[in-house]
């Protein structure tokens, strides 16, 4: 498995704490490092109390982690004491405290594997941004690149946080004490009509649109876009708009089509793997009411299948054609640009352990992910996590580029999504081979307090992944 990816978070969790230790040292306890979210090449930081920063605060505390990284060399690491819990003011994992990170006299607990050697970090950045501040970060080696803003995928995170104000949940510790106070039910009932409610706009937003033949969900693996094609169907028909699905898995090349990596396997995510041509004329043709032949894939036998049964898309209808490259602009060449609308769909929790360690939307999603090979693909806990560098790989190289090309974005987290998985992936997880990725899951998930999932509606993306869904797929 390479270690490409775990590499660079074990050093961007000291990065992160290089910042909080920085910003301790100038401001001592009376502003606070809160770092809420990942975003695009790091982190979206906000100082509590304090409302914008300008650059000339930011290179105070960036000459302050340099000075902090020339003069300690290493970041401490020890066993947790007792007395630590009335500075850190950060939940423990049930019985077991996760270990004390020191800096300069500035403690913070350790959810996770953190580089230790502050010689050997990467290169980063602190901008000024929204209210608060980006800490961007290099990859290992380079430079931190000219920033490339995503504005759109700034205004959806912000609306999850705005879903969290209103469930009263934006940390564990929340979220574990509506589950003891028996507030959970309305908790879930609500985050799904949030949800619904998003959906519904977007239909609203597609029928407003004159012209509209084809809807194109993209977005990473693990993120929903099964479960939300069908309620999106639903909420199209509301609008008077019916419409068929096709999914772009069934258009891959045969096997002894595509040229494989450099290590002989073949990399199912890169958009040169599609048969381009059959999949842009059946899209025009389908956009003119002409039958085209439905399609599948033998994934077994690495080919191609085209049925007898055909399909044809009728003047009322719309096309919702499903798949990882629905924002790639190969897929809609030639097409005018009012016949499709594109949506990118991703898992983006806002939850955080504490004010510096955010819930990682990539462990959220292969939490997901585990869950679901295991019961619709009887794979392994350590068959997905071995495939999840790759997977990442694919994402960074052919989803993420284009996501701010979307004309509307969705967030499928569910809130209280990890307190009903948990039950589901931590008996895989715990009979996985040890590896930082397994043990950082086995910790997070240990956080939380368990739902059970009779609550969960039938209808939710979530039970794509842990069954008894309403939906067919």
């Amino acid at each position: 498995m390479s270690d490409k990816f775990e590499s660079y978070r074990h050093k961007t969790r000291a990065v992160i704490f290089l910042l909080s230790s920085a910003i301790k040292c100038i401001h001592g306890q009376q502003k606070k490092l809160i770092i809420d979210h990942s975003f695009g090449d790091g982190y979206y930081c906000i100082l509590k109390g304090q409302n914008g920063l300008m650059q000339k605060e930011l290179n105070a505390i960036a000459v302050r982690m340099n000075e902090l990284q020339r003069d300690n060399k290493r970041i401490k690491i020890r066993a947790a004491k007792a007395d630590d819990w009335k500075h850190l003011r950060t939940p423990r994992i049930h019985t077991v405290r996760p270990p004390v990170l020191i800096l300069d006299k500035h403690l913070s607990a350790s959810y996770e594997f953190t580089n230790l050697d502050l010689s050997d970090l990467p290169e980063y950045a602190l901008i000024p941004y929204d209210r608060g501040f980006l800490l961007r970060i290099g990859e290992n080696g380079s430079e931190v690149d000219a920033f490339s803003d995503t504005p759109k995928l700034f205004k959806m995170m912000k609306e999850h946080e705005k879903w969290g104000r209103i469930l009263k949940v934006s940390s564990i510790p929340d979220l574990n004490k509506q589950i003891m106070d028996m507030g959970f039910k309305q908790m879930i009932w609500v985050a799904e009509g949030l949800q619904e409610k998003k959906i519904a706009a977007l239909a609203d937003d597609i029928a407003a649109r004159t012209g509209v033949r084809v809807i194109f969900v993209a977005g990473p693996s693990s993120s929903g876009k099964t479960t939300f094609t069908k309620r999106l169907a639903i909420h199209l028909a509301v609008n008077g708009i019916r419409s068929r699905y096709l999914s772009m898995d069934n258009y891959f090349l045969d096997r002894d089509m595509i040229t494989p990596q450099s290590d002989g396997t073949l990399d199912f995510e890169n958009v040169d793997c599609l048969d381009l041509t059959a999949l842009q004329q059946d899209i025009n043709n389908m956009i003119k009411a002409l039958p085209v032949y439905k399609r599948s894939y033998n994934f077994v036998a690495g080919k191609q299948e085209i049925l007898n049964d055909t399909m044809r898309l009728n003047k009322d209808e719309v096309l919702i054609f499903e798949g990882i490259h629905g924002l790639n602009p190969l897929i809609h060449a030639g097409m005018p640009d009012n016949s499709y609308y594109r949506v990118y769909i991703s898992a983006l929790t806002q939850l955080n352990i504490d004010n510096t360690h955010p819930v990682s939307t990539s462990d959220g999603r292969l939490i997901r992910r585990i869950v679901r090979d295991h019961r619709y693909r009887g794979y392994s806990a350590d068959d997905t996590i071995s495939r999840w560098n790759s997977v990442r790989h694919g994402e960074l190289m052919n989803i993420f580029p284009f996501q701010e090309q979307a004309d509307m974005m969705f967030n499928s987290a569910l809130i209280y999504e990890l307190s009903i998985l948990k039950r589901y992936a931590l008996p895989l997880l715990r009979s996985a081979k040890k590896n930082t990725i397994r043990d950082r899951l086995i910790t997070l998930l240990s956080l939380f307090h368990s739902i059970p999932d009779r609550h969960v509606p039938g209808t939710s993306i979530l039970r794509e992944f842990i069954g008894k869904s309403y939906f067919k797929y």
